[in-house]
């Protein structure tokens, strides 16, 4: 039963503990740490920054309670990933007016897509070395377009 509904679980974990990230930029007084991990400002890009760290990082703890086949799940999650800052992206661009739900719907989605993606046979992880150099440069981007962001779209 849990294994079932644990994208649920994971949605709302993540979404909780991204929150307290995303607000760490204000609580924290500014300080030179928090403008790599919080939100600076209200683009789009920024938004959901701290909830895509926390959704990686959790990763970790869902690898340790449901003990899946790792690089199947892994792939899964990363494909995922990028999907949720698609989505939410995209979302907070159109319907900007709501940013709390519209980046919960966002992660219900990515996470309940990832869970549907891992226990199906699709075999993404002959895909693993591009799967991983997207999320290298996907990682690189999101530490560092808070300090120097690009003056594109999802950026400003």
């Amino acid at each position: 039963m849990t294994k079932k509904y644990f994208w649920l679980i994971s949605s709302v974990i993540v979404f909780v503990c991204g929150y307290v990230v995303h607000i760490a930029y204000e609580v924290s007084n500014r300080a030179a740490w928090s403008i790599l991990v919080s939100s600076n400002n209200d683009s789009p890009w920024e938004m959901t920054k701290p909830f895509a760290l926390v959704y990686i990082m959790f990763v970790f703890i869902e690898l340790s309670c449901l003990r899946p086949s790792l690089l199947h799940f892994v792939c899964s999650k990363i494909i995922m990933l990028h999907g949720f800052a698609l989505l939410s992206v995209t979302l907070l661009e159109i319907f900007g007016k709501i940013p709390a739900v519209l980046i919960f719907v966002s992660l219900c989605v990515s996470e309940f897509l990832s869970y549907r993606i891992n226990s199906s046979k699709c075999r993404i992880e002959l895909f693993s070395i591009p799967i991983f150099i997207s999320f290298v440069l996907f990682f690189a981007v999101l530490l560092f377009a808070s300090v120097y962001p690009p003056n594109i779209f999802p950026f400003i």
